[in-house]
């Protein structure tokens, strides 16, 4: 907060013009730039000007440090989950101490604050009208506004809001504002959001910014984040030793520390199964998927991934075992229609030999158009030349060949990911 801005704010909060303020002080000129904060005057000059205006020279620096350290604190700790000083009821009310230089940082860390509590909508409301009177900032506030923009927008799902704002930030000011984590948590925001919009080449770019920015500072539950990112971007785009690697890197971290929960080993787990398998080291991917389910016997995701791997190797007891566990977990609580579709597929290709073609054909249809609608194409791949191998093994070529090109150009489309819009 600066003294020229507090002055010209009790000016006009009493109805005092320039020339009355100014009389007997300094001239009406001086006095104007001093309320545009252009030039330092004395000392005595502030107390006098103050004085005036019925304030105390001694609390107004006081309350404007208290008031602005206050709102560094609340920001930190929403940011960087440092501890609040004070009560969570004290920060809320600092809009009623606020003069109007200060309103604005308010509003974002306000903002950022209702990001956290689920009021997504509100939020944007008031950076909608920050964003307005962007330019009026200072590089500090647009940084931490900039950075507050993109976590909503990363929140209410619109991607390319969130990239079209970070790139006319950056076009006109560099990122050497906040610390190494503030830049951190933006890249970060960034990557996941060209992984959205399924722009791998972009994701990875900023995702390893990231990762050197948290690793400057040792921030190890954040690089753990940004590994899987790295790791689930390479896995797009077939690039299965670089997705082991950081998936490695960011297992032997979670092995390292006890504030991680299950969730995120059983993710890690099954990640690194899926790459094995994906390179045919079904050996591995069994190993990473079964230590998964040890932590969570009914993950659907890991024991799709089982089912299928032991599917491939020919082993149809063991698939078998863990697709009966499967439609246990279907039975026993409400699951995602993507699950529903696989497991449909998975039990027909089991028991495709006892299975005549009608009902082949009827669960192929009733299941698979749910993969190419919601463009999995992972899903596509496998099932699509799966079921096209037994189409055409009873010469059914028009249909086999129909699923053979849903495959390629699936395929294509995942080696198209690191060009931006592409899909």
């Amino acid at each position: 907060m600066k003294i020229g801005d507090i002055i010209k704010f009790k000016r006009i909060e009493k109805g005092i013009s320039q020339e009355e303020l100014a009389l007997g002080i300094c001239t009406n000129s001086y006095l104007s730039r001093i309320e545009n904060n252009h030039v330092t005057p004395d000392e005595e000059i502030y107390r006098l000007l103050l004085g005036k205006l019925g304030a105390d020279y001694d609390e107004v620096i006081y309350d404007s440090i208290e008031i602005e350290n206050d709102l560094d604190d609340w920001y930190a700790h929403l940011t960087k989950k440092t501890p609040l000083k004070k009560e969570l009821s004290h920060y809320l009310n600092l809009e009623n101490k606020l003069n109007q230089s200060l309103i604005i940082k308010y509003k974002i860390i306000y903002s950022r604050y209702l990001l956290t509590i689920g009021e997504f909508n509100q939020a944007k409301e008031i950076l909608d009208d920050v964003y307005l009177v962007l330019s009026s900032l200072s590089n500090y506030e647009k940084f931490i506004f900039i950075n507050t923009y993109v976590v909503c927008f990363t929140f209410l799902n619109k991607n390319e809001d969130a990239i079209q704002i970070f790139e006319e930030y950056t076009q006109d000011h560099n990122i050497n504002y906040g610390t190494k984590e503030d830049h951190g948590n933006l890249y970060y925001n960034i990557a996941l959001c060209y992984k959205r919009i399924r722009s791998y080449k972009y994701c990875i770019d900023y995702a390893k910014r990231a990762l050197n920015e948290y690793s400057d500072q040792y921030h190890l539950n954040r690089m753990i984040n940004t590994l899987v990112l790295l790791g689930n971007a390479y896995t797009n785009i077939y690039k299965w030793d670089k997705s082991i690697k950081y998936y490695r890197q960011a297992l032997h971290i979670v092995e390292q520390l006890n504030t991680f929960s299950d969730y995120e080993k059983i993710m890690i787990y099954n990640d690194l199964g899926y790459c094995s398998e994906c390179q045919n080291l079904y050996s591995d991917a069994i190993h990473y998927y079964q230590s998964a389910l040890e932590m969570d016997i009914g993950n659907l995701n890991v024991l799709i991934n089982v089912t299928r791997t032991f599917y491939k190797i020919g082993n149809y007891k063991e698939s078998q075992y863990y697709l009966n566990k499967i439609n246990h977990v279907i039975l026993s609580r409400p699951v995602d229609e993507l699950y529903i579709n696989q497991n449909n597929l998975l039990n027909c290709l089991l028991f495709a030999d006892y299975k005549d073609m009608d009902e082949i054909f009827t669960t192929l249809n009733s299941n698979f158009p749910y993969f190419v609608k919601n463009y999995a194409y992972e899903q596509i791949i496998f099932y699509a030349k799966e079921f096209g191998d037994i189409l055409e093994k009873h010469k059914f070529y028009k249909k086999s060949n129909e699923l053979y090109k849903y495959a390629f150009v699936a395929y294509e489309q995942l080696l198209r990911g690191g060009e931006r819009n592409n899909v």
